[in-house]
């Protein structure tokens, strides 16, 4: 579990330098590392919007809760043949206009992962959009 700490501080997150992963950060937010992507501003307290992203991330087909506290939650989605793992942190900020979501999406095998978690993650906050719309 060293490789993954729990939970994360998204402030100082360095995270890996290879193309194997995706960050989010809400906008302004003060970190050390740059986002791969704002975050978008949902009209809902953090606790409630981080419980919605886990309970539609956790209709997603090859995804399990591993662990949460702490107002965090790690998710794995596994790849449909190998059964590769990606892990997934997210956790809820209070922002402007409601709350935004902090996200690090990585894989922990291979040197890169093709885009696939930039496409999960768009994908799930665009299902998270509509959820909430």
């Amino acid at each position: 579990m060293a490789d993954r700490p729990f939970p994360l501080d998204f402030a100082t997150l360095n995270p890996d330098t290879r193309p194997r992963r995706w960050l989010v950060l809400p906008e302004g937010f003060e970190a050390v590392a740059d986002p791969d992507q704002a975050s978008p501003v949902f009209a809902l307290a953090p606790e409630a919007l981080l419980d919605a992203f886990k309970t539609m991330a956790l209709e997603q087909p090859r995804v399990a809760l591993v662990q949460e506290g702490d107002g965090q939650v790690e998710l794995v989605e596994r790849s449909k043949l190998f059964r590769f793992p990606d892990y997934i942190t997210a956790q809820a900020f209070a922002v402007e206009g409601g709350s935004a979501l902090a996200i690090y999406s990585r894989a922990v095998i291979g040197y890169s992962d093709i885009g696939v978690n930039r496409k999960r993650i768009m994908a799930w906050l665009d299902a998270l959009k509509t959820r909430l719309s």
